[in-house]
This record gives C-alpha cells, structure tokens and sequence, in this order.
C-alpha cells in the first residue's frame, strides 16, 4: 500500500479547527517585538516571525492576516505590559512623580518598540493612524486627566491647561529619547515637575 506524504499546509489545515493556545500567540507576538528591535519595521516578516517564534506560517495567518494586524497586537501588548499609572493622591506633585517613574520603566520594558515605531511612522500614514489610535491618545488621555484631576479638586487654577501640560512634560521625554539621545534620569524628577507645576500655578 502506498503511502502518502502530508504537506505542512494540509498539516496546518487539520488543525483549523483546534482551539487556540494563548501560549502559542504570546510567543508569536513576543517574537514580532523581538524581531522589530533586532531588524526594524522593515525586518519584521510573518515569515521571520514564525521563525522566531518556532511555528508554522499558517499558525501566525490564522491569527493575524497581515503585519499591520501584527503590529496592533503589539501595540496592545506594550500597554498590557506598560499600563498607564491612574490619579492616586491629593497632589498633583506625586501624580506626576508616579507617570514620570513610569515612563522611565516602560522605556526600558514593553515600551521599547515604540520610539521605533514612531519613526517609521513619519512616513508611514497607515502606521502612524494606527499608533495615535491605539497607544498614543488612549494614554495621553490618561495622562491629562490627573491635571485635570488636580482643577476639579482646587489644586491648581481653573485656567490651567492641563493638555498643554502634559505635551510639556512627556514631549521633553519623547524629545531626548528620540531627537537628542540625552539620558532620561530618575534623579531629573523634581526639577521638571517643580517646573510644570510653577507654570500651571501661575495659570
């Protein structure tokens, strides 16, 4: 009798229909972050990611159609990874002392894709649509609200512009990590905070 040999894709296929393992789409998702640190947005590949990630290419298509929808998936990764801090205290101060503290841990964590992605997406309309949409506003908007916490509450005066702010605050952040590369310090703290709040205080 003879004996047929089963193809990868036909191998794939019998499994359609198998429940996924979230296991499995961590590890291709960490592989896509992996692979956009070490090779860019240009190296990043379904291909390579299946690669790295040690599965089928039909695995990561069942999951994810295009690199786009891969990128979304870790993009909603970093912010599982990296969630933005609520207000905490009756001080502005400390509210902002905590966003601060964790920016500085996200860049060196979950959020270490991003500044990569932001570059490219100065030339990539698609990218930079889905990046605003799906990291940047949602966690800007977090951001503003413990200014805006600190108006309600008294803290600071109702003309106080809160967006302005935090445009402010994290735009020096962004500014040394993606134009001048200076060292973004824990110990830099109290100085920008102290500016900001001497600002919004004069209204």
């Amino acid at each position: 009798m003879a004996h047929t040999t089963t193809s990868a894709s036909e191998r794939e296929s019998s499994r359609a229909g198998r429940p996924r393992n979230p296991e499995t789409e961590k590890e291709i998702v960490r592989a896509a972050a992996h692979l956009l640190l070490e090779e860019g947005y240009d190296g990043l590949t379904m291909e390579k990611v299946a690669i790295r990630a040690n599965v089928g290419k039909m695995t990561v298509y069942r999951r994810w159609k295009s690199r786009a929808d891969l990128i979304a998936a870790v993009l909603d990764d970093a912010n599982l990874a990296w969630p933005m801090p609520k207000p905490q205290s009756n001080s502005l101060a400390d509210d902002l002392s905590i966003l601060y503290r964790n920016w500085v841990a996200g860049m060196k964590g979950a959020g270490r894709v991003i500044p990569m992605l932001i570059a490219e997406a100065v030339q990539n309309p698609d990218l930079a649509t889905m990046l605003h949409e799906r990291f940047i506003l949602p966690r800007r908007m977090l951001a503003v609200a413990i200014v805006e916490r600190a108006i309600e509450r008294g803290e600071i005066p109702d003309s106080a512009d809160a967006q302005t702010a935090i445009d402010m605050f994290m735009g020096r952040m962004w500014y040394r990590q993606l134009v001048t590369g200076a060292s973004i310090r824990v110990a830099d703290e109290e100085k920008v905070i102290a500016l900001l709040l001497n600002g919004l205080r004069g209204g």
